[in-house]
């Protein structure tokens, strides 16, 4: 099982609108509307990709219900601390014929610190019973910057791995934890690192100091043109997606940390994480959905994601650290 953390859930509202420019009128092309934010994503995946897991997070006021509910009906697992304030709307509008995306996200309820120990006690007797643990997305405010940090310290107290998929200071501040896993996309990183990055050699370079600092794997995001990770044990590779039709590139990264996910609980080597993590998020990329992936889509795109091995790392190994 996984344990898989959520601190901002809320509720995703997807409209599709051909021609969609700010002042106008619209009815949308169509409409959906369902529980969201990274870690949900990423749960959302793992079930297609049949691996069983638990969400812990935070739910509050009608929004909170409507989470839980529409986890429930898609049978997901969830432990959801209860909180006082409304739970966050994201609004996201696709425009096909544009090919362009508009987001609008809330902040997130302000939680206390009684529900913010809750919830890390809630994280903490979960990963008891789990393989690895995975901490995705924003926290809502009340949240510390160093509440990330305090989560991989409790799992490396009982030696689970920590799959980490933060940015900007929840990422820098959980960095000294050494989190098994980080995964930042292009721009995240060179924010991370504080320097603009060639693609590969400066990408290989940052993960490689990441590496020093006590990371075990580093996954880059590139959107389109794929991922490139570096393992402490494996060396450095490219994983590079086929040619696809790109609906919406929303829950995409959450995809990605959900089939790497999968390839770590299936022990392979991990070059392979990365070719099923690539594949999943271009299955997602074909879809308005965010992580409405089947797990024969995935595999027929995994046949098809290209690698190439790239400069970095120590000789090849499997690297088993984050399914330990």
């Amino acid at each position: 099982m996984i344990t898989v953390l959520c601190a901002n859930a809320g509720v995703d509202k997807t409209y599709e609108v051909p021609n969609f420019a700010t002042g106008g009128y619209y009815h949308p092309a169509s409409a959906r509307t369902m529980a969201g934010g990274k870690g949900i994503n990423v749960a959302r995946a793992l079930m297609a990709l049949g691996q069983g897991l638990v969400l812990a997070g935070f739910a509050g006021g009608n929004n909170g219900r409507f989470i839980s509910a529409n986890l429930l009906e898609a049978g997901l697992k969830a432990d959801l601390i209860g909180v006082a304030e409304e739970s966050r709307v994201t609004i996201n509008i696709i425009d096909r014929e544009q090919r362009t995306q508009t987001r609008i996200d809330e902040v997130g309820p302000l939680v206390t610190p009684t529900e913010l120990r809750r919830l890390r006690e809630t994280w903490s007797r979960s990963l008891r019973s789990s393989a690895m643990g995975i901490i995705a997305g924003s926290a809502p405010r009340g949240v510390n910057l160093e509440f990330y940090a305090d989560l991989i310290e409790d799992a490396h107290e009982i030696k689970k791995p920590v799959i980490l998929d933060a940015r900007d200071e929840l990422l820098a501040r959980a960095i000294p934890a050494k989190p098994t896993v980080i995964s930042p996309n292009l721009n995240e990183l060179q924010r991370l690192v504080r320097r603009q990055l060639s693609v590969p050699d400066g990408v290989v370079a940052a993960a490689t100091d990441l590496i020093e600092q006590g990371v075990r794997m580093v996954l880059v995001t590139l959107g389109a043109r794929g991922a490139i990770g570096m393992a402490a044990s494996g060396g450095a590779w490219w994983a590079k997606p086929p040619a696809i039709e790109r609906i919406s590139s929303v829950g995409s990264g959450d995809a990605f940390i959900a089939g790497f996910a999968a390839g770590s609980m299936e022990r392979r080597p991990f070059e392979e994480r990365l070719r099923l993590a690539v594949a999943c998020g271009a299955a997602n990329a074909e879809s308005a959905g965010a992580c409405e992936i089947t797990a024969e889509r995935v595999a027929e795109l995994l046949a098809q994601v290209t690698l190439d091995r790239l400069g970095g790392g120590g000789p090849q190994e499997e690297s088993g650290e984050a399914s330990k």
